[in-house]
C-alpha cells in the first residue's frame, strides 16, 4: 500500500474514533440533570433541586468554605475560603456527570439525573 492511502486510512480511523468518543460523551450527558450533589471529605452531605434557585455558604473541610450558587438551572462557586481558588474558575455546570472540585476544601459537587439520587 502506499503512502498516502495509509495516511488517508489513519485520518479516517482518527475521524470514526473522535465521532464515537462525542456520540458516547453526548450520551452520558444527555440525561436530565434535576440536582446537585454535594460531597465533602468524602461523605454526601446535601442533595438540592437545580430548579430552586439558591445562594449557600457550604462549611466544608477544616472550616473552610465555598459559597454556592444554584440559578437557572446551573451550578457555580462564587467564592472559597481555599488559596489557589481553581473551583471558583471552574465555571458553570449544568449536565449530568459534570463536576466542580476544591481540592483544598475536600468538596464536590456533582450534577446528577434523578435516578442516580
Amino acid at each position: 500500500m502506499e503512502k498516502g492511502k495509509k495516511d488517508l486510512l489513519l485520518i479516517v480511523a482518527v475521524l470514526i474514533i473522535a465521532a464515537a468518543g462525542f456520540l458516547i460523551n453526548n450520551r452520558i450527558h444527555k440525561k436530565p440533570a434535576a440536582y446537585v450533589e454535594i460531597s465533602v471529605d468524602t461523605r454526601t452531605v446535601a442533595t438540592y433541586d437545580l430548579n430552586k434557585d439558591m445562594d449557600l455558604v457550604l462549611e466544608t473541610y477544616n472550616g473552610g468554605t465555598n459559597h454556592l450558587i444554584i440559578q437557572n438551572g446551573q451550578v457555580w462557586i462564587s467564592e472559597a475560603s481555599c488559596p489557589d481558588k481553581v473551583c471558583i474558575h471552574q465555571g458553570h455546570i449544568s449536565m449530568n456527570g459534570e463536576l466542580i472540585v476544591c481540592l483544598p476544601n475536600r468538596m464536590i459537587a456533582k450534577v446528577v439525573a434523578p435516578e442516580d439520587v
